[in-house]
């Protein structure tokens, strides 16, 4: 899709996060055992649901992890896989995963009562080691690739600084090691909307309103605002609204939203990024843009001089969701990056 009109990119999302048809079948789930998180609480049964694309080659050395975005679910990358997309499917193994807090793997909406409350601290950590696990269960010895867009972007640079002799290859797009001061701002107040709204006993659908107003804003450029036009753009983010509320809970998007506000790959070495970048052995592509409003693009940019990555920057109004006005120009280049042999 190389349209800059918002509305045809707000149309794809509503395409992405519409509830399931019949036909689709769910994802394969698998019991990784107890999860002990980052905060040192427990869900016992931890699941993780999954699915998997194409042929594990004899030597199993083909495998690509893919981390869902923030609401996303592994259906949603069905359109972005293939010859002619991010990932091409008939020469990798591809694992599209389940972030935790989606509603398929463990996550508030789905887990014992008494284990709600871990979710409270839930990292993005958390989600990678999850992922980990279930590759190890999976009997892969070693990830070709991980390639992730936005959250599954950050969960990239976490399995680039986490599992760096596990992995060959990292492909963040959108994505961040570490969140600053502007994109924690927006983060947070997403989730203050949560908060408030279940204060004050507000609908559900009127939460989702404004969480979906507050994401149309940050998730585009004004340009691409601008050139919607009122009277078209505020009836589509109205149908994202009930698209995300029939297919979410806002206990688990807003497990996932604290989850990326405190996300630092850093964390371990003092928040300092050149320390981390020297932990880092995979081959990198990062790419990013600097319209970008919802992950900025300082982090990342930084970051990939830090390792000596690749990098994609690409000018586009459509700011956050280039991954889909670009989406064939960054497929060429991931799928390109992902099959040189070193």
């Amino acid at each position: 899709m190389t349209s800059t009109n918002v509305l045809g990119v707000i149309a794809a999302l509503q395409l992405l996060g519409a509830p399931h048809a019949p036909a689709q079948s769910p994802p394969s789930v698998l019991s990784v055992g107890t999860c002990r998180f980052s905060s040192r609480a427990i869900i016992r049964d931890c699941r993780v649901g999954y699915r998997a694309f194409g042929r594990l080659n004899r030597e199993r050395t083909n495998a690509v992890l893919i981390p869902t975005w923030l609401q996303g679910r592994s259906e949603d990358w069905l359109p972005l896989l293939g010859p002619t997309g991010y990932v091409d499917t008939s020469r990798f193994y591809v694992l599209v995963v389940d972030a935790l807090a989606d509603g398929y793997s463990s996550s508030p909406s789905n887990v014992p009562r008494g284990e709600r409350a871990a979710f409270a601290d839930l990292t993005l950590t958390d989600m990678v080691e999850s992922q980990y696990r279930l590759v190890k269960r999976l009997g892969i010895p070693r990830l070709h690739a991980v390639v992730g867009v936005s959250m599954g972007g950050m969960q990239a640079f976490e399995w680039a600084a986490r599992y760096p002799t596990f992995v060959g290859k990292v492909v963040p797009v959108v994505g961040s090691p570490q969140v600053p001061a502007f994109d924690r701002l927006l983060w947070t107040t997403l989730l203050s909307e949560i908060e408030r709204g279940r204060q004050h006993r507000a609908p559900e659908d009127s939460i989702w309103a404004q969480l979906a107003r507050l994401e149309a804003l940050f998730i585009q450029t004004p340009i691409a605002v601008n050139d919607s036009g009122w009277a078209r753009l505020f009836p589509a983010v109205a149908d994202l609204a009930r698209v995300y509320g029939r297919s979410w809970s806002l206990e688990d998007y807003a497990a996932q939203l604290r989850a990326i506000a405190r996300h630092d790959i850093a964390a371990s070495f003092g928040g300092d990024l050149s320390r981390t970048a020297r932990q880092v052995r995979p081959r990198m592509l990062v790419v990013y843009t600097w319209d970008d409003r919802m992950v900025t693009a300082d982090p990342p940019a930084a970051f990939a001089r830090e390792v000596g990555a690749d990098t994609l920057s690409i000018p586009s109004v459509c700011g956050h969701l280039v991954f889909l006005c670009e989406q064939e120009r960054i497929g060429a280049a991931v799928r390109e990056f992902l099959s040189r042999d070193t």
